[in-house]
């Protein structure tokens, strides 16, 4: 069975794991900017060789109440079925190339509304990875209002 090959990164307090070839790229985050018609979920929008990229700030979908930011946060700029977003994350670490074994269903415990997102707990050397499919960070109603918004912008 061929390895998985994962690209690590920090929110708040945990790190995640995320399939490296859903990341385009990866970019400084230097800002976005706010577009009032967006949805809420969006913080703004990145310009990235022409193309226009809504940015999500994944702390605030998954640690809304935590407040102490980093001073240089990145951007994964990641293929989704909504299109191009750019997921704003802490710091990104390396990648994590494991075998399929290793991937273990989620607790039950943490699939509630918010934990939808967890698709497998990786565990890696001595640290407890947990596995997201970028494709469910947003529900089916962000995602077709996220494509409304982008098609109006077109």
């Amino acid at each position: 069975m061929k390895p998985l090959r994962l690209i690590s990164f920090r929110v708040g307090p945990e790190t995640f794991v995320l399939d490296i070839m859903s990341v385009r790229q990866i970019v400084p985050y230097s800002g976005s900017t706010s577009v009032p018609t967006a949805p809420s979920f969006v913080e703004g929008i990145m310009v990235l060789r022409r193309d226009v990229i809504p940015v999500i700030d994944l702390r605030d979908r998954l640690y809304p109440s935590l407040e102490e930011r980093v001073d240089q946060p990145l951007v994964l700029i990641t293929h989704t079925s909504a299109g191009l977003i750019g997921v704003k994350v802490d710091e990104v670490s390396r990648i994590v190339t494991v075998s399929a074994e290793d991937v273990l269903p989620p607790p039950a415990l943490v699939r509630g509304v918010r934990g939808e997102f967890l698709i497998g707990i990786v565990r890696h050397e001595d640290e407890i990875l947990l596995l997201i499919d970028i494709d469910t960070v947003l529900s089916g109603e962000e995602k077709d209002e996220l494509q409304q918004a982008m098609n109006a912008e077109r």
